[in-house]
């Protein structure tokens, strides 16, 4: 496999991986998201039923972002306190890292049974939230895949001459590296991604655990 082949298999493994998270958010909102939304509104009387709500919301869409979406337009319009918002917040950043702690998980052979039963459920379900449901769990399978696309990918990358040369000044300015990962994070709107596809990387032997962190 050539250098632009490997590349190329990272690349579209990046892509399969933002697009299942995007399939998992949008299914959960389509058919659960006037649900999610009712609880968010209903956290407002405690800090810690705040915080749980924010978990559960944050692991159910897979995305922190769309949890802060969620809260700060309640926030605008008065409907929650500026206290339960940050609690949901800090919630939302515990959900997302107990979804990141599930996918570390060796589970990618389960990533076909996702997609057959996920499309079995999207096409033939004769109710709305049952082809939501199916559209999430075939996220679930294309971000499974994904991660399998870019560890295989990137075991190649270990014999590489020049890509230690690339990441020597990010190991040397861990600064650089933090703030290198915070554009790339906002770029796809997506911590989860990031983190699995770094997290990728560090199992496969591409980048050290210091630099990984």
């Amino acid at each position: 496999m050539t250098g632009h082949d490997i590349l190329l298999h990272i690349g579209g493994g990046v892509a399969l991986l933002l697009w299942g998270a995007r399939m998992v958010r949008t299914g959960m909102l389509r058919a659960f998201g006037s649900q999610l939304r009712l609880a968010l509104g209903r956290s407002t009387r405690n800090r810690g039923l705040a915080a749980l709500t924010g978990v559960a919301c944050a692991g159910l869409m897979q995305s922190s972002t769309a949890t802060a979406i969620l809260t700060a337009s309640f926030a605008h319009r008065g409907l929650i306190a500026t206290a339960a918002g940050l609690a949901v917040m800090l919630g939302a950043d515990v959900g997302t890292t107990l979804v990141v702690q599930v996918l570390s998980f060796d589970i990618r052979a389960a990533a076909p049974a996702l997609l057959l039963g996920g499309f079995l459920a999207f096409r033939f379900s004769p109710r709305s939230a049952g082809r939501q449901l199916g559209r999430i769990v075939i996220g679930l399978g294309l971000m499974l895949l994904a991660l399998t696309l870019v560890v295989d990918a990137s075991l190649a990358l270990r014999q590489s001459e020049t890509l230690p040369l690339v990441l020597a000044p990010l190991g040397e300015d861990l600064i650089l590296a933090f703030l290198l990962a915070a554009v790339l994070t906002w770029l796809v709107h997506s911590s989860v991604a990031m983190v699995l596809l770094v997290m990728s990387f560090a199992a496969s032997g591409l980048v050290a655990p210091q630099l990984a962190f």
